[in-house]
Order: structure tokens, then C-alpha cells, then sequence
């Protein structure tokens, strides 16, 4: 009895022999699948007397430890995917892990999850790579694949990237008008009169942004004022002109030659297009549906907060910069450890003002609603110097309140500064493959189109060979035929004298 107990067990994983006691793996229970005797019989190698499994020896030592002890313990330069595949093969749950190991097993299956939605992203409007078309589709059909590949991978070709630098050239042009028209180089004003009645008081509905020394004369009771309106400059408008026709046309042909329209429509990048165009388009439309709109006030203030969404122009350049994409891409995928740092932020900002106030001079800190922003500055270490404590107990309360957010900016930045890099490092590897992916491609079709060609000369040449071949087997075919029969006479001739000469000598 006791020497079945000590009986060892050999274990052959991936070409690594591990020895073990039976009574370790009965003494287990059900832990893992080793310790079910139909899962080992099925991998029992009876020439040599041993179980085999091709598997990783690394994570079997593990559960062979596991048994032992009864901790699971992994090897950290195993990654985390790899490792679950072991722990499943094997019947063992996750939250069998120990806390040390956890963690690292942890981040190795995130970072995973976090960059297969990062590439589901990043390929989410792009169609499979084989878009040739086939017969019986429609026009529309045909040219859809082919034209959504042209305007989103500027490497697809020669010129889809001349497009996309074309694409961005019109960007810059239009970040360029927008800013160029709040410089005084590109001040552009119109004069413009304005009749006023005598009998009326002095404050008219017509007023103008910016007014001239008015130059006034009287006809027949009414004053005539000339003002100056500022503009926008003519080349300016040519430019902006050109850009939104061609932001319209390139939107329209997005949305028509989408795969799906609906999920490319309600897409972030979609969006922020459409939104970049409607400023210029609506400003452009009422301007010309009627023009004596420029001189009224209430209606530049309403097309002035209209413009204020055109500075998203500069989001436009998130399709042609990785490096943008990626920063908004990693503000997204960051949301909860953004909400960390705000909510942070938010208790540090309701404590410190509410101590200020209490603590310090209450004319400079007339409330706890107006000591807000000096907690936001003094936490984010801007200290813009408007707001400062003057107390001794308030300066301290200001000290603490540097010191809080300090702590809780590194806390949650380097969170932030991690992510950005996995993504960014990932996008990089993604684009290296792309262009490997593509080469190779290249490199396959050459070698079939050489194949192809290289076949169907040698089936030439045998076609030839063996047209030749029939030819002179059918001009040579009577003569061989006469040759055989002289042959065959010959060799009846020999063959009756032979049979003559041993009859003859059978009778002698």
C-alpha cells in the first residue's frame, strides 16, 4: 500500500519530463483536470510509459506547484492571453490566482481587450481587402468598394495618397482662413448709408460693428450717416468659397460610397465634418438670402456664435495625424480615469474654497462659490495670482491645497500617459504591418501572374511538341508498317526452317 502511494508519475509537456507524486495528485481533489484519471489516460504514451502533452512545460510547472501548495502562482514573462489558454486547457479558474500575480496577468488581458477595440476601431469603415468587382452587381456596386478605399487609405495607391494630400491641403487652407480673418493684415470694411429721421431719437435699429467719423447732410428731414461694417476680406472669401465646396463634395461622396451609411453618418469623424461645414454653409446661405443682414447687430451676434463652432476645422486633421487620433482616441478609452481625476478635483475644489473662506480675508474671498477658482489654480499649479490667501491659517489651508493637487494629478496622469503610448505604439506596429500585408500581396500576385504565364507557354510547347509528334507519326506510319511486316516475315521464315531441321532430326 504504501508503495503505490509513493508511486511517481512522469509528465512529458513539451518535450520537459516532470515527475510527481500519485498521492500529490489524489490528495488535490478535482483542482485541475490532472486529477481526473480518464483526462490522463487519454494522453498515456505506453511505449514509454508516461503522459504526454504538447503544451507550454512554463505553465504546467505552475499547476504542478498549484497542487503542491495549493496557491497558483504564474511566471510573469508569461503573457496573459497565453497563460488563460493554459489555465483553460487545464480546468482551472482565474480567480484562482494569487493577488501577487493577478495584477500582471490583469494588465497583460486588458492591455488585449483594449487594443482589439482599438484596431476594431481603427478598421471599423474600412471594407475586406479583396474589392474586385464580380458580374451581375450594379454600377454603384462595383465602384463602391474601390472608391471608400480611394478617399480613407492613402496607401492603398499613388492616387489615393495624392488625394489625401489634397485632402489636407484644403484643411490647412481653411484652419488658415479662419484664423487669418482676425488678423489686421486681412481687415477688410465696407462703407455702407444709413438714412436716420430727425424727428426720431438718437439710438437706430441699423448699427454697425465698427463706425467711421460719421459724415452726415440733411435732405428733406432725414440725416444720412456713413458707416464703415468690417467684412470679411475678399480672398478670404474665395478661399473659404473653395474649401466648402470641396469639404461638401467630399462629404456627399463619403456618405454615398459608405459601405454603411448609417454607422459612417453617426461616426465621430462624420460628425465633426458636418459640423465644420454648416458654420460656412448657413452663414453663406443667409448672407445672400438677404444681405442687409451683415449691418444689424443681433444678427452678426447670432452668426458669431455660429462661427465659434468652425474651430472644429482643426479636428478635420485627426484623419490625416495619427498622432491626433490617437490622443482623442485615448481621451475616449481613458473616460473612467478622467472621471477619477474629476471627481478628485471636485472634492479638493469644495474643501479648500470652503476653508479659505472661513480662514482667510473675506473681501478678497467674498464666498465659497467665488473661492472656486482659486482652488482650481492653486491645484493645478497655474496660480495665476488674481486670488491669494494673506493669512497665516489661509496660506497653510493654500500650501495643502498645492500639495492635494499635485498628489492627485500623478496619481491619474501617468494613467493617462500610459494609455496614450499602448495605443500609439500599437498604431505603429499596425501601420508597419499594413505595409508589410501589402508587399507581401504585391509580391504574390507577381509570382502568380509569372506562374500563369510561364504555365501557359509550356502548355504551348507541348501542344506544339506533341502536334509535331502526331505529324510524324502519321507520315512515317506506312513505313513502319512495311518494316514490321518484313520483320514479322523474317522471323516466320527462321522460325519454319528452325521447326524443319528438329523434325528431321527427331526421325534420325
Amino acid at each position: 500500500m504504501g508503495t503505490k502511494c509513493r508511486e511517481c508519475l512522469t509528465f512529458n509537456v513539451g518535450g520537459v519530463r516532470f515527475q510527481t507524486l500519485r498521492q500529490t495528485i489524489n490528495a488535490a481533489g478535482s483542482r485541475t483536470r490532472l486529477c481526473n484519471a480518464e483526462f490522463l489516460q487519454a494522453f498515456y504514451d505506453e511505449e514509454r510509459g508516461e503522459y504526454f502533452f504538447d503544451r507550454d512545460p512554463n505553465m504546467f510547472l505552475a499547476i504542478l506547484n498549484y497542487l503542491r501548495t495549493g496557491e497558483l502562482h504564474l511566471p510573469s514573462f508569461v503573457c496573459g492571453p497565453a497563460a488563460n489558454i493554459e489555465l483553460e486547457f487545464w480546468g482551472v479558474q482565474q480567480y484562482k490566482i494569487e493577488q501577487c500575480c493577478w495584477i500582471n496577468y490583469n494588465e497583460w488581458n486588458s492591455a488585449q481587450d483594449a487594443l482589439k477595440r482599438l484596431e476594431h476601431d481603427r478598421k471599423v469603415n474600412l471594407l475586406p481587402c479583396d474589392t474586385r468587382a464580380t458580374s451581375g452587381l450594379t454600377f454603384l456596386q462595383r465602384w463602391r468598394p474601390r472608391v471608400w478605399r480611394f478617399m480613407n487609405r492613402t496607401n492603398s495607391s499613388t492616387g489615393a495618397k495624392v488625394f489625401g494630400y489634397m485632402s489636407l491641403l484644403f484643411v490647412v487652407l481653411s484652419i488658415f482662413s479662419f484664423m487669418a480673418e482676425t488678423t489686421q493684415p486681412f481687415e477688410y470694411y465696407t462703407h455702407h448709408q444709413v438714412q436716420k429721421n430727425t424727428n426720431q431719437s438718437n439710438n437706430s435699429d441699423e448699427v454697425s460693428v465698427i463706425t467711421s467719423p460719421s459724415t452726415s447732410s440733411t435732405t428733406q428731414g432725414d440725416e444720412t450717416d456713413t458707416q464703415l461694417t468690417r467684412s470679411k476680406h475678399p480672398a478670404l472669401k474665395i478661399i473659404d468659397i473653395i474649401c466648402l465646396s470641396f469639404f461638401i463634395i467630399e462629404y456627399v461622396a463619403r456618405l454615398t460610397f459608405s459601405p454603411k451609411k448609417l454607422k459612417h453618418a453617426t461616426s465621430l469623424q462624420a460628425v465633426i465634418d458636418l459640423l465644420a461645414i454648416l458654420p460656412d454653409l448657413i452663414e453663406t446661405i443667409i448672407y445672400n438670402a438677404k444681405p442687409g443682414l451683415k449691418e444689424s447687430v443681433e444678427a452678426v451676434g447670432y452668426i458669431t456664435i455660429i462661427r465659434v463652432v468652425r474651430v472644429l476645422r482643426i479636428f478635420r486633421l485627426v484623419r490625416h495625424s495619427a498622432g491626433l487620433w490617437i490622443l482623442i482616441y485615448t481621451l475616449k478609452a481613458s473616460l473612467s480615469e478622467l472621471m477619477l481625476l474629476f471627481w478628485f478635483m471636485t472634492l479638493g475644489i469644495l474643501v479648500f474654497s470652503s476653508l479659505v473662506y472661513l480662514v482667510d480675508d473675506q473681501t478678497t474671498f467674498v464666498s465659497i462659490p467665488a473661492g472656486f477658482w482659486w482652488a482650481l489654480i492653486t491645484m493645478t499649479t497655474v496660480g495665476y495670482g488674481d486670488m491669494y490667501p494673506v493669512t497665516v491659517l489661509g496660506k497653510i489651508v493654500g500650501s495643502f491645497c498645492a500639495m492635494a493637487g499635485v498628489l492627485m494629478i500623478g496619481f491619474t496622469v501617468p494613467s493617462l500617459v500610459n494609455n496614450f503610448m499602448l495605443y500609439y505604439r500599437h498604431i505603429q506596429f499596425a501601420m508597419h504591418m499594413d505595409k508589410f500585408e501589402k508587399e507581401y500581396k504585391a509580391a504574390q500576385e507577381d509570382k502568380r501572374k509569372f506562374v500563369e504565364s510561364n504555365g501557359q507557354r509550356n502548355s504551348e510547347n507541348i501542344d506544339r511538341v506533341n502536334c509535331m509528334r502526331n505529324v510524324f507519326l502519321k507520315e512515317n506510319a506506312q513505313g513502319m508498317d512495311i518494316e514490321k511486316i518484313k520483320e514479322n516475315g523474317m522471323n516466320h521464315v527462321k522460325t519454319t526452317t528452325k521447326s524443319k531441321e528438329d523434325d528431321a532430326l527427331l526421325q534420325t
